[in-house]
């Protein structure tokens, strides 16, 4: 018997500034995974059928073993160690997430092959084996745990155990400005420094705490200061050309505060609806003084997380 699924997983930023590793948040843009299998057809091979990419990457990306939704479809099914496969006849990727630019393409694709898996096996994985498959994929949960769950997320690994929070998203507008460049996140990550000093860890762990405080009580005007870093964004800063001018340009058009989106290159600026359109035009225009192209969103958070239908 033919069945097709189709599974929605948002965007997501990590950091917000000081929250390296630990904050992240859903986002209104989305990639799509649309599978068609046949359960009467069953075999002792799990076969990968052809793969269609529509979007971003459409170009570029693999539509052999190497995609890693095919990846994740694939490691998941056979973990469940069962003797038999269904048959898949085709796989669709709609892909609106630019690739490699801080907002969690990876790890959306990561986290719909792992759904799709979970429902083409009829395997009814809790959150927690999901996103256990996917921290094991992505190698750490700022974008996954938000991408599955929606909202503001803050996670902690202990050993294999993935604790997180959801808490409820900022009422504001996520304003991501993304250059035509890409940045690998391996590449991005490459360049941190492996100690800090006391008082770049009392500075960030102070803006953290002040961030967490003003999402939750609403005190957006404290953004500025709370979305400050000293840890991965002035390491990053030389693979992000005029990054704390497009910064400072969001602030003086009535942005709250700006970051880096993840790895970057990305940039987000958070806002009211209101100032979203002046702030994504002063940060395109920023970049472009100094012969940048860029592309601007302007998002809401998403509340509700990855869906399967």
């Amino acid at each position: 018997m033919e069945k097709r699924i189709r599974v929605k997983v948002p965007a997501t930023t990590a950091n917000l500034g000081p929250g390296f590793d630990v904050l992240g948040a859903a986002l209104s843009l989305y990639n799509e995974i649309e599978v068609i299998f046949d359960t009467a057809k069953q075999a002792a091979e799990l076969r990968r059928p052809a793969i269609c990419i529509e979007g971003e990457g459409k170009e570029s990306l693999p539509r052999d073993g190497r995609n890693i939704v095919w990846q994740s479809i694939a490691a998941v099914l056979r973990s469940a160690g069962r003797a038999k496969f269904p048959l898949i006849t085709s796989v669709r990727l709609f892909n609106n997430i630019p690739l490699a630019s801080g907002l969690g393409s990876s790890a959306a694709a990561r986290l719909g092959g792992i759904l799709a898996a979970d429902a083409i096996g009829g395997l009814r994985l809790s959150p927690e084996k999901i996103l256990s498959f996917g921290v094991k994929l992505e190698g750490h949960p700022d974008n996954i745990v938000p991408a599955l769950l929606g909202g503001l997320c803050v996670s902690c690994l202990q050993d294999d155990l993935i604790h997180y929070v959801k808490v409820p998203a900022p009422r504001l507008k996520a304003v991501v400005c993304n250059p035509d460049f890409e940045l690998a996140t391996a590449q991005s990550r490459k360049v941190l420094p492996e100690r800090v000093s006391l008082r770049t860890a009392t500075f960030n762990s102070s803006r953290l705490a002040l961030l967490m405080a003003a999402f939750l009580c609403r005190r957006y005007d404290l953004l500025g200061v709370a979305m400050e870093d000293r840890f991965h964004q002035p390491a990053r800063a030389h693979l992000v050309p005029r990054m704390a001018e497009v910064f400072a340009a969001a602030r003086r058009a009535g942005a709250y505060g700006a970051a880096l989106s993840g790895a970057g290159p990305s940039i987000i600026a958070l806002c009211s609806a209101a100032m979203a359109p002046r702030v994504g035009h002063a940060m395109q225009k920023t970049w472009k003084q100094f012969n940048i192209a860029s592309r601007c969103f302007a998002l809401d958070f998403d509340g509700r997380g990855a869906v399967v239908k």
